[in-house]
Parts: C-alpha cells; sequence; structure tokens
C-alpha cells in the first residue's frame, strides 16, 4: 500500500528550516495543493516544489518539462541554479479527495536533487506546439503556441480574461513516457562484490 504522507506541515517544515525569508509563498502552494485534490485528471495532481532561501516554488511537472512556460523558466533560472545547494526540491502527489479543516492534503512526498534533476529538465524538455484556453466566460480555443504568442493581446480583448492555459507538445505520448522515466528511474545495482557461493 502506498505510502501517504501529510503533504502540508512536511512543506512547513522546510520552509522554517531553509526558507530565510518570503516563507508566505508557501500559502499560495498550500492552495495549489489542496485545488489538485478535486482535480479528476491525475497528471494534474503532480507537482515540482522547491525551497529556497528566499521563497518557494510549486509547479505542475508537466509544465516544468515544457518549453517556454512559466514553470520551465522559473524552474531553470541560471540564479537558482547558481545556488543549488541551498535548494530541497520535491516531486509532490496530491491523492484525490475531498478538502478538509486544518489544509489536511495527504500524497506522496519524493525528495530530489536540484542541480542533477535541473540539468535534465534543461535537456529533455520538448517544446510547446499548441495551447488550449479557457477565458472567463466559458469560452475555450485551441491554437498553435506561435499564434497564441502573437495574438494575446487581441484574444483577451475579444474573450476576456484567460482563465487556464493547457500546453501541450507535438506529441503527448512522448511527454508521457519522458515523465514516467523521470518518475521511476531505474534501480542502481549494488557496486559490492558478491560473494562466492559455498561449495
Amino acid at each position: 500500500m502506498e505510502k501517504k504522507t501529510d503533504i502540508i506541515p512536511f512543506l512547513e517544515g522546510i520552509v522554517a528550516e531553509n526558507t530565510k525569508t518570503y516563507q508566505d509563498d508557501l500559502i499560495m502552494d498550500v492552495g495549489q495543493l489542496s485545488a489538485a485534490m478535486l482535480d479528476p485528471v491525475p497528471e494534474n495532481r503532480v507537482f515540482l516544489w522547491m525551497s529556497r532561501p528566499c521563497g518557494t516554488w510549486c509547479f505542475r511537472e508537466r509544465e516544468v518539462y515544457l518549453r517556454d512556460t512559466e514553470a520551465h523558466n522559473t524552474w531553470t533560472h541560471p540564479d537558482y541554479i547558481a545556488q543549488a545547494d541551498k535548494i530541497k526540491a520535491f516531486r509532490i502527489t496530491v491523492f484525490p479527495g475531498e478538502p478538509a479543516p486544518g489544509n489536511l492534503v495527504l500524497g506522496k512526498v519524493q525528495p530530489l536533487n536540484y542541480g542533477e534533476q535541473v540539468e535534465r529538465v534543461k535537456r529533455l524538455a520538448l517544446p510547446i506546439h499548441q495551447v488550449t484556453l479557457r477565458f472567463e466566460h466559458g469560452e475555450t480555443r485551441t491554437m498553435s503556441y506561435a499564434d497564441y504568442t502573437s495574438q494575446f493581446f487581441e484574444l483577451t480583448r475579444r474573450f476576456g480574461e484567460i482563465e487556464a492555459v493547457h500546453y501541450q507538445p507535438a506529441n503527448e505520448g512522448e511527454l508521457s513516457a519522458l515523465l514516467y522515466t523521470e518518475r521511476h528511474p531505474p534501480k542502481q545495482r549494488s557496486r559490492r562484490p558478491k560473494r562466492p557461493t559455498p561449495r
């Protein structure tokens, strides 16, 4: 049976130990993780979270592995890479459920070596092919990423504020395979020499 972690107290402990300023960033993270409990799409409940000396960040993992997203550009920011030894990073998988009093969010927390993991992100991230937009009045539009970036202001003028953006690579299966490999790395074999079998 998969081990469940009470996520919020765990993150609060990391912040108290490692984040000296802008500790209130965690409040936004808690809101994001709590809301994810109600999301029926499992992929939308997997996050990468980091604690820095100055603040925290929390992003959906799939968006970190898509180039040019805010998640990717922030996670791979040169300033953070330069202080990799001061960053504590984790993969957080939120289990589905109903919000409960006291910010009870159950899930799985996996520690990451940020310095190693961010280099894989830089090397493996895929380009965005198209986006699906949901606007404030319920209108949805799917278009190429190039059209989205060039027509952004015209789109908001016509349809109102953008409430949600879903980024898609050219090959969704390629992204799924990449994320699966990241979440299930091959187990390293022991380097200890085998003892000779007694006769």
